[in-house]
């Protein structure tokens, strides 16, 4: 099982500055408190 700093550093190498109105550190940071209802999410549309 992955820790939640392997977590926060995928995060990291995955995240696109600003891509969510936020730095990527902001995005990841929850990850390492283990929050469930806190973890950065991406929304996807279906432009069909």
């Amino acid at each position: 099982m992955k820790t939640a700093q392997d977590r926060y550093f995928e995060c990291l190498e995955v995240c696109i500055e600003d891509e969510q109105g936020k730095s990527c550190r902001q995005v990841c940071a929850p990850i390492l408190n283990d929050d469930p209802y806190d973890h950065p999410t991406v929304p996807i549309t279906n432009n069909k």
